[in-house]
Order: structure tokens, then sequence, then C-alpha cells
């Protein structure tokens, strides 16, 4: 059964800090969420759920869109009070994991797990949004290397999915 749904969607937005950012706003978390739907379906062993729920929730808690080292920390944490109110069905290993990733989503690691390296990747892969260009050793996963997921990444960004067209997809995953 699929552990993200609209109505924990409709919750995270209404919480969420700088939702219209241009740069790390909502288009952004469509766009990490679609990326990483688009990657785990090459790779064995990612969990979905985690990955739609990365692209949810690992920018909801920027002050800023430049400067924040501390995003990931306070993401992980909301991510945290969503689970403590029971707003997060997912079991302790599977938000362990979660949190994992969002917290260290900006450090530049690279990760061995699977769905870990889905969430970490499929956020780098938008970093030409801010005139970076991804470093390929910073990829986790061979799937995130090449041009083909850099281009699909840009059409994810020129042709936003919104929620509804994301869910549809995750429950195909």
């Amino acid at each position: 059964m699929s552990v993200c749904d609209q109505a924990i969607v409709d919750t995270v937005l209404t919480g969420a800090w700088r939702r219209g950012s241009e740069v790390h706003g909502e288009a952004h978390w469509w766009c990490v969420a679609a990326t990483g739907l688009d990657l785990l379906r090459h790779l064995p062993g990612v969990d979905a759920d985690l990955v739609l729920l990365f692209g949810l929730l690992h920018d909801t808690r920027r002050e800023n869109d430049w400067s924040d080292p501390e995003h990931g920390p306070r993401a992980s944490l909301y991510t945290r009070e969503l689970h403590a109110d029971g707003l997060l069905p997912v079991s302790e290993p599977r938000l362990e994991l979660l949190c994992h990733a969002i917290d260290l989503h900006t450090r530049g690691l690279v990760s061995d797990d699977p769905t870990v390296a889905v969430c970490w990747d499929a956020d780098r892969l938008h970093l030409p949004r801010v005139g970076i260009d991804p470093d390929p050793a910073r990829f986790s996963t061979p799937a995130a290397h090449g041009q083909k997921p850099l281009a699909r990444a840009a059409l994810h960004r020129e042709q936003p999915p919104d929620w509804a067209e994301l869910l549809r997809s995750y429950a195909e995953a």
C-alpha cells in the first residue's frame, strides 16, 4: 500500500516554508520527486514511498535560497514532527532512512543505500537550474550518469508535473 497520498501532500504544503520560491520551492520539489521516480525504475531495492516523500520534504524548511546549510536538518526535524503527529505513516526504520537522506542531502556525499542514492541523485540532477554542473563523482547511481538523465531532469523543469500527476506516476512505480 502507498504511504504518500494527497492528504499527506496537502499537510506538508500547508506547513512548508518558502513554497513559492522560484529556486527551492514547490516546482523544484515536483521536479526532484519526478526525477527520483524516473531513476528508481532502473534500480532494484529502492523505496518509492521514501523517494516521493524526499522530493516533497527535502527543502520545506529553507530560510533563503542561497546560503542555508541547516535546512536539511530542519526539514528532517519537520519530517519527524509529522511522523510523531501520526501524519506520516512509515515504520521507524523507514523514517530513519528518510530523515538521513533529508538531513544530509546538501553535503555532497554519495550513498550505497539505493533509496538514499536515488534521493540525492534526483536532487543533484537539478543543480543546473542554479548554474551548477553536477559533478559525476557525486552521483551514487549509474542511472544518474550521462546526458540522458540530465535531459530528462531539464524536461521536468520545463514542464513540471503537479502533485496529482506525480501521485499517479508513483502509484505505477
